[in-house]
C-alpha cells in the first residue's frame, strides 16, 4: 500500500486534449490502419492504399479548418505540452495539402520504378504526422519525440530503393548525420532544462524574464545546440551536406515530399521557439547574431553552389537552402511583419517546390529517375504543357513577378528592411540575383530544339492524377502571386493566434 501511495496518479486525457490533436490522431490512425491493410491487400491492389492514404489526409484536413474555427482564443492541451493555436493549424495545412500531392503522383512513379509497396504510404503518414507534433510541440520533449517520429520514417524512405547503390547511399548519409544533429539537439535541451529548470516553452520564456539581464554561458550553449540540431532539418549551411547527395539519391516521390514538408515544419518549430519563446527575452541579442549569418551562409553556399550542377534534384537542392535562408530572414528580424513572412513564404514554397519536383516525378521512366539536364533538352518540342508548367515553377524560385516566390521574398525582404536590418536585405536581394542564372539555364535548355542524333529518353505519360498536381501547383503559384492577400491575411491571422505569447 505504501508503494501503490508512492506511485503517480494517471490522469485521463479530457475531451479538450483529444480535440486540441485530432487532425494528428486522424492521420496518426491512418497509418496504424494502413500498416493492417497492407497485410491483406494484394500486389495489384496497392493503389487503393493510395486512396486510403488520401482519405486520411482529407479527414485530418478537414479537422484542421474545423479547428481553425475553434481556437480564437488559442490555449495548450495536455497539460501544456502542445499548442492548440492557429499558427500550428496554418501548418498543418500545408503539410497535409503537400502530402495530399505527393500521395497522388505516387502510384505511377512507383509502378513505374518498380517500389509500389504498401509500407511506402503508411511511411509518409507518419512522417507527416510527426512533422505535424513538431508544428504545434510547446514542450522540449515533444519536439524531441516529434522529430525522431518524422526521421526515422525519411530515414527508410530515403533508401526505399533497395537495388540503387545511390539510394543506399542516401539513407545511410541522412542516418548518420541525422543521428548525430540529434545527439546536437538533445544535448542542447538538456542545457536549457537545466539551467531554467522547465522542459515547456512557456515556463522557459518565463524563467529567462525572471531571471533579468544574467545570462549563463551554458544557457547559450544550450540555445547554440538545439539551433543546430533544428537548422539540419531545415537544411540551412553549414548543416546542409547531406541534402543535395540525398535529395539525389531518394526515390524522387521521396524527395518531393521531404524537400518540402521537412523544412515547413523545422521551420515551424524554429519560429516558436526563437521568435515567440526567446524572442522578448535577454538572449535575443546573443541568438539573432547566430540566425544572421546562417542565413546568409545559405543565400550564398545554396545559389553559388547550384550554379555548377548539372543535376536537376541537386539544383533544387541547393536551392532549398537558399530558400532556407531566405525564410530564415524572418526569423532574425522578430517581428510580426517578419513572422508574417515567413508564414507566406512557406506556403509560396510548398506548391512551387512540389511543382518542380513533381514534373520530374511524372517524367521518371523505367530506369532512373531522368533529372539530368540534357533529359530536359528540347521538352518544350515533345511536352509542351509539362515545360510550360516547369518554367513557371522555376520563375516563382527565382522570384519573377507575378509568382507567389516573388512576393515571398519581397515580404521577408520588407520585414528586414522594417527592422533595420538593410544589410540582411541587400544580401538576400544579391544572391537572388545569382539564383536567376541557373534557373534561367534550366528553362533554355527545355526550349532548346533537341539535336537531331540527341537520344530519346522513355518519358513517362503525364497521369490524369500527375496532370492534376501541375494544374493545381501551377495554379497556386499565380494565385498566391495575383491575389495575394488570400494567403496574407490566414497567415496574419496565424501569428497573431500563436503560443506561447498569448499566454505571457
Amino acid at each position: 500500500m505504501t508503494l501503490a501511495a508512492a506511485l503517480p496518479t494517471l490522469v485521463t486525457p479530457r475531451g479538450i486534449d483529444i480535440l486540441g490533436i485530432l487532425p494528428e490522431v486522424i492521420l496518426g490512425g491512418g497509418f496504424v490502419a494502413l500498416l493492417l491493410l497492407d497485410l491483406v491487400t494484394g500486389p495489384a491492389h496497392r493503389g487503393r492504399l493510395a486512396g486510403f492514404s488520401l482519405f486520411a489526409v482529407a479527414a485530418s484536413f478537414g479537422s484542421t479548418v474545423w479547428g481553425w474555427f475553434d481556437t480564437a482564443t488559442p490555449h495548450t492541451v495536455y497539460f501544456g505540452s502542445f499548442a492548440y493555436d492557429r499558427f500550428g493549424l496554418f501548418v498543418n495545412a500545408i503539410i497535409l495539402v503537400s502530402t495530399a500531392l505527393v500521395l497522388m503522383i505516387s502510384p505511377q512513379y512507383l509502378n513505374r520504378r518498380g517500389l509500389h509497396y504498401g509500407e511506402y504510404y503508411s511511411l509518409i503518414l507518419a512522417a507527416a504526422t510527426g512533422m505535424m507534433f513538431l508544428a504545434g510541440a510547446s514542450s522540449l520533449m515533444v519536439i524531441f519525440l516529434a522529430i525522431e517520429l518524422l526521421s526515422i520514417a525519411l530515414y527508410i524512405l530515403s533508401g526505399f530503393n533497395r537495388s540503387e547503390p545511390r539510394s543506399q547511399e542516401a539513407a545511410l548519409k541522412y542516418l548518420l548525420l541525422g543521428g548525430f544533429a540529434s545527439g546536437f539537439l538533445l544535448f542542447g535541451m538538456a542545457l536549457i532544462y537545466g539551467e531554467t529548470g522547465h522542459t515547456q516553452l512557456v515556463q522557459i520564456a518565463s524563467a529567462l524574464q525572471s531571471a533579468g539581464t544574467s545570462i549563463d554561458p551554458l544557457l547559450m550553449a544550450g540555445i547554440a545546440l538545439l539551433f543546430v540540431g533544428l537548422a539540419f532539418k531545415i537544411s540551412a549551411a553549414p548543416f546542409h551536406t547531406w541534402t543535395p547527395d540525398v535529395y539525389q539519391g531518394a526515390p524522387t516521390s521521396v524527395t518531393t515530399f521531404m524537400s518540402v514538408t521537412t523544412k515547413v515544419a523545422a521551420f515551424a518549430a524554429l519560429i516558436r521557439v526563437f521568435t515567440y519563446t526567446l524572442g522578448e527575452t535577454n538572449v535575443y541579442d546573443r541568438w539573432k547574431i547566430m540566425v544572421y549569418f546562417v542565413a546568409i551562409a545559405s543565400m550564398v553556399i545554396g545559389n553559388v553552389a547550384a550554379l555548377r550542377q548539372t543535376s536537376l534534384k541537386r539544383m533544387l537542392g541547393y536551392s532549398g537552402i537558399a530558400q532556407g535562408g531566405y525564410i530564415l530572414i524572418g526569423v532574425v528580424v522578430l517581428n510580426p511583419l517578419g513572422t508574417v513572412a515567413a508564414l507566406y513564404y512557406l506556403a509560396a514554397y510548398a506548391v512551387t517546390n512540389i511543382g518542380a519536383f513533381a514534373v520530374i516525378t511524372i517524367m521518371a521512366g523505367r530506369g532512373e529517375d531522368m533529372d539530368s539536364y540534357d533529359s530536359l533538352r528540347g521538352l518544350a518540342f515533345r511536352r509542351p504543357y509539362v515545360a510550360a508548367a516547369m518554367g513557371l515553377f522555376l520563375l516563382s524560385l527565382g522570384g519573377f513577378p507575378p509568382t507567389a516566390g516573388f512576393f515571398g521574398k519581397f515580404f521577408v525582404f520588407a520585414a528586414a528592411i522594417h527592422a533595420n536590418q538593410v544589410p540582411l536585405a541587400l544580401w538576400g536581394i544579391a544572391t537572388s540575383a545569382v539564383s536567376v542564372f541557373y534557373y534561367l539555364r534550366v528553362a533554355l535548355l527545355m526550349y532548346t530544339r533537341p539535336a537531331v542524333d540527341q537520344p530519346s529518353y522513355d518519358w513517362s505519360r503525364t497521369s490524369l492524377a500527375g496532370g492534376a498536381v501541375l494544374l493545381f501547383t501551377g495554379a497556386g503559384t499565380l494565385i498566391l502571386g495575383i491575389f495575394v492577400t488570400l494567403i496574407y491575411t490566414v497567415a496574419s491571422a496565424a501569428q497573431h493566434g500563436v503560443l506561447p505569447s498569448g499566454l505571457l
